[in-house]
């Protein structure tokens, strides 16, 4: 499972180093094998281990074709996909396709997702977390939250 919030820094050739805690993960989940895509409600990137992109990309495959929200999310989030494989210091090559699609400059955050990562700008993911506070103090808290114990 990957966890925690990470500021990275993106070199010249828009590579990240993946923080050391998570390479050895990756590296016995995949052999480093990752898989790059955009998000396809955020202005962010994914990126999951090969095996965990492969169950994704069934899931999906698996949806009606005609229908405009199955139709959208496969054109963005498979369409966009790109494999990556960590190097020998544990760095992904981020496309510059992808990087402008997630306005990525200089600094980054990882977050651990679970069994993903996502990948956002600093500045766009500091803007994020202020919308979901307000926002969370807009809408009601579903049911399933009020009964999570922490």
């Amino acid at each position: 499972m990957f966890r925690g919030i990470h500021l990275l820094s993106i070199d010249a050739k828009g590579r990240i180093k993946i923080p050391t805690c998570h390479q050895e993960q990756i590296d016995k989940a995949c052999s480093g094998q990752m898989v790059l895509s955009v998000h396809p409600d955020d202005d962010c990137l994914v990126l999951y281990p090969l095996t965990d992109w492969q169950n994704l990309e069934r899931k999906v495959s698996k949806l009606p074709s005609l229908n405009v929200h199955s139709k959208r999310l496969s054109r963005k989030l498979i369409g966009h996909a790109s494999e990556c494989d960590l190097d020998k210091i544990g760095r992904i090559l981020i496309p510059s396709s992808h990087r402008n699609y997630a306005d990525l400059k200089s600094k980054a955050i990882l977050s651990g997702q679970g069994h993903s990562f996502e990948i956002w700008d600093e500045q766009s993911w500091k803007t994020q977390i202020e919308k979901l506070e307000k926002l969370s103090t807009q809408v009601e808290i579903p049911e399933e939250i009020l009964k999570l114990s922490l």
